[in-house]
């Protein structure tokens, strides 16, 4: 599985153009989406920059998310997602915000909510917001963080073509 280069490189080109800028909260991923976004040629023009916020601590201390919400749905949920995101928004002016969570492989401890191989996106831009939930069938880990940046463009890719018109 290789990262869709391709959309990566039409995605930056179009932040870039229309003078847009990203920034990005990451649990699962530990800044794999960031270095990936920062590897494409107009990154200069559009990265803001990245939260990393693996530890549950962060996600309360840095990016405000209530530890209440994380017990009631998990730190891997579609609900923290978003929580990240609204957080990420005050610490991280941007157009495009984007938050992603998840369980990269087995091992994880799996509750209610989740299992290995889930992964949760979220994506704002001009108070649009889409959320997405998908599962990788792959156990290892890069393959899930190469598939869910993939989706992640995908859905990228949704939300500005509205603004492309």
């Amino acid at each position: 599985m290789n990262i869709n280069e391709e959309k990566l490189n039409r995605l930056g080109e179009f932040m870039s153009d229309r003078g847009y800028k990203l920034s990005l909260a990451e649990s699962m991923p530990a800044g794999f989406f960031t270095s990936i976004w920062s590897l494409q040629t107009e990154a200069g023009n559009y990265l803001q920059g990245s939260i990393v916020c693996y530890a549950e601590d962060v996600k309360i201390n840095v990016l405000n998310v209530q530890n209440s919400l994380i017990k009631q749905y998990s730190a891997e949920s579609i609900e923290v997602t978003e929580s990240m995101l609204e957080g990420l928004k005050i610490l991280i002016p941007a157009d495009i915000h984007i938050a992603v969570t998840g369980k990269a492989f087995s091992g994880c401890e799996d509750n209610n909510n989740t299992s290995a191989g889930d992964v949760f996106l979220c994506i704002s831009f001009q108070n649009v917001l889409k959320s997405l939930k998908i599962h990788c069938n792959s156990r290892n880990a890069a393959e899930v963080f190469i598939e869910s940046f993939n989706a992640s463009l995908d859905l990228l890719e949704s939300i500005l073509k509205a603004d492309s018109k």
